[in-house]
């Protein structure tokens, strides 16, 4: 089973990713229907796009979620990426330590290129890459591996990122606009996210997904 990129539009117009399918996602689906106040996995937009205008989608995407999660891959030769940086997860996230496992493998085939991962997954990240307090944590990070952790919370800034992450996503209200440097400008230009030497901290206001019929 091969492992299947996406070509992206909107803000990431220009940029490959790996995506994986968001409404099969256990952890999705329980974030999204979370009782907690001003979680941002409850206005999800890949749920909004994949229930209604980006159904086409769905077929690829469970495809890599059980590509990657239940098998190990070696061969990443088959993959043509159009850009020096690469998202992984616009949609989806990570299922188990296989499925990271295999991203890893994957950006370590091609040293030229930046990956960035997003997830809010900090048990499976922690317990795979080398963190002081979780000794079975071995794994080193790629050099050309950028961790993005997802700040689940609206409007609750997170000023540093977790271990062992490189940068931190929070998404806000307009009562916090003034500290947004996410500013809606296409990913492919301002490259905030998918390089180490810029800021670590990124704010983004909120996004307004409303249902296409």
């Amino acid at each position: 089973m091969l492992i299947k990129k996406s070509k992206m539009s909107g803000k990431l117009l220009g940029l490959d990713a790996i995506n994986s399918n968001t409404l099969s996602n256990e952890f999705c689906k329980k974030e999204h229907k979370s009782p907690v106040k001003n979680k941002i996995c409850k206005e999800c937009y890949s749920v909004e796009m994949l229930e209604t205008f980006r159904t086409n989608c769905v077929e690829n995407f469970e495809n890599n979620s059980v590509a990657l999660s239940t098998m190990i891959h070696e061969d990443f030769s088959y993959l043509r990426f159009r850009n020096n940086i690469v998202r992984l997860h616009g949609h989806g996230e990570l299922i188990n330590q296989t499925h990271l496992h295999n991203f890893v493998s994957m950006v370590k085939h091609f040293p030229h290129i930046t990956f960035a991962l997003w997830s809010k997954r900090t048990d499976i990240i922690r317990k795979y890459f080398k963190v002081k307090r979780i000794p079975q944590a071995t794994n080193e990070i790629p050099d050309n591996l950028i961790l993005v952790y997802s700040n689940p919370i609206i409007d609750k800034v997170m000023f540093k990122p977790p271990r062992p992450f490189h940068k931190v996503f929070n998404n806000v209200s307009a009562s916090y606009n003034k500290y947004v440097n996410c500013t809606g400008q296409k990913c492919n230009e301002c490259r905030l996210c998918y390089q180490f030497d810029t800021e670590n901290v990124i704010i983004e206001h909120k996004k307004q997904y409303g249902r296409k019929h």
